[in-house]
């Protein structure tokens, strides 16, 4: 069951169940709604249409009535008899003596909104007068006319019965109906989605993959749906990495404490040796931590990157590695992450360092809409169909370019930090030989 509606009465508390589920608080607010329409109709037909028109006819029949007595009360009682004979054989309106066998025209019947008329007709007759109204639809009234009392009986040419509220109630009922019909279906095609989406996410939280869920339907729910995928994909994808981080620890740092551990038994083991065993350790770690980390709590602020791009050159420089800088003027500040792309640029000037050596160049140029971010090296270079895959996490270069114990994350770094920003990382190896790594950016995209 679920929630419960507190109902406070003298001398009564009540716990009303409220439904949990959508489909029946829906069809709940529906059902209020419809006997508000219900009523809305009713209390429109009564005071529109039905109040003035029993109004209208109770003054019509009482007038009828009271010209009726006025003449026949004016008449001796002789002449009375054949007054009433014509009356009866030339008109609708029967004129009968009351007497005793006859009092059923007295009776009366045929529904509330007759009976309703049968009291606005009294208040305008004389007093003594009894007015009832029969399921014939005809109106009976009891008059006196001298010591004579009789029963005039006129037919409702308007009819007072309840057909026309019947209509209106079963003409309401009919629209109520196909709208709760039009909204189960509607909640039906809502709840759809929804329950895939609730089996889904169970199936994420424990721990299995839920597949890809329709993003159709309607706009607000495939906007959601899609957020989810995205979020699934995301978690299916850090999954992944974290495997293949593990994997890569595992393997990157056990061939350095392998060289240690045997050097130890040999007793070969000097200082030198075993502080640059060390530093290797120390550097695949730290690469591991940077692929790990995604820079999401660095507030992103107004950056010029020429001003970037010079002052790592110049911490290059002071190294011994000097870059030649082609920086177009025209470039954009932008509102960019500075430690991401700081440690993104620096990467891939790292990478030119160690595997391309010569023809050190960054550029950096703005065009359609989007900035990019050149570093050029002048080294062996790398085949054409590896290109595509370096961006890969724990991917190497053959040949010339794998040679200098690296992880295989520096570029799966630059690549995730540059998606952050909106952007990517585009590899080009040129056919004279070397490597362009080139980070573009959209200048209008804030990062992510």
């Amino acid at each position: 069951m679920g929630r419960r509606l507190h109902v406070r009465c003298p001398g009564l508390r009540m716990k009303l169940p409220w439904p949990r589920s959508l489909l029946a608080r829906n069809f709940l607010l529906l059902m209020v709604l419809a006997l508000a329409l219900e009523f809305s109709v009713f209390a429109t037909f009564y005071q529109l249409l039905q109040k003035p028109r029993s109004e209208g006819l109770a003054t019509l029949v009482a007038s009828q009535i009271n010209t009726q007595r006025v003449i026949l009360a004016a008449l001796p009682p002789g002449e009375r008899d054949d007054v009433i004979r014509r009356i009866n054989a030339e008109g609708a309106m029967k004129i009968s003596p009351a007497i005793e066998g006859n009092a059923s025209h007295g009776e009366e019947s045929g529904g509330i909104w007759l009976t309703d008329f049968a009291r606005r007709l009294e208040r305008q007759l004389p007093p003594g007068s009894r007015p009832a109204i029969t399921h014939l639809g005809a109106a009976h009234v009891r008059m006196q006319v001298g010591d004579q009392a009789y029963w005039l009986s006129l037919p409702l040419h308007v009819q007072l019965r309840d057909r026309a509220m019947t209509v209106a109630v079963a003409t309401s009922g009919l629209i109520v109906g196909l709208m709760l019909l039009a909204a189960w279906l509607i909640q039906r095609r809502i709840n759809r989605p929804l329950r895939q989406l609730q089996r889904a996410t169970h199936a994420l939280g424990s721990g299995r993959a839920p597949g890809r869920l329709p993003e159709d339907g309607p706009s607000e729910l495939a906007a959601v749906t899609r957020q989810f995928n995205r979020m699934a994909e995301n978690l299916e994808r850090n999954e992944g990495m974290r495997t293949l981080m593990l994997a890569g620890i595992s393997h990157d740092i056990r061939t350095p404490l392998t060289k240690l551990r045997l050097l130890l038994a040999m007793d070969q083991l000097d200082e030198h040796t075993a502080s640059g065993y060390i530093q290797q350790i120390d550097a695949i770690l730290g690469q591991f931590l940077d692929f790990g980390r995604t820079e999401g709590d660095e507030a992103p602020s107004i950056l010029d990157v020429n001003i970037l791009v010079q002052q790592l050159a110049a911490e290059f420089g002071e190294r011994g590695d000097t870059f030649a800088l082609n920086l177009d003027p025209a470039l954009p500040t932008m509102c960019l992450r500075p430690l991401a792309l700081q440690r993104a640029i620096a990467n891939l000037m790292e990478n030119a360092v160690r595997y391309g050596k010569t023809g050190l160049a960054v550029d950096t140029q703005v065009g359609d809409g989007c900035v990019s971010i050149r570093v050029r090296d002048a080294g062996p270079g790398i085949p054409p169909d590896q290109v595509e895959y370096l961006t890969r996490p724990f991917t190497r270069a053959d040949d010339a370019r794998s040679n200098n114990g690296g992880t295989g994350l520096g570029l799966a770094i630059v690549d995730r930090l540059a998606r952050i920003h909106g952007g990517d990382l585009r590899l080009e190896s040129p056919p004279e030989g070397g490597l362009h790594a080139t980070i573009v950016l959209p200048v209008q995209a804030s990062p992510n």
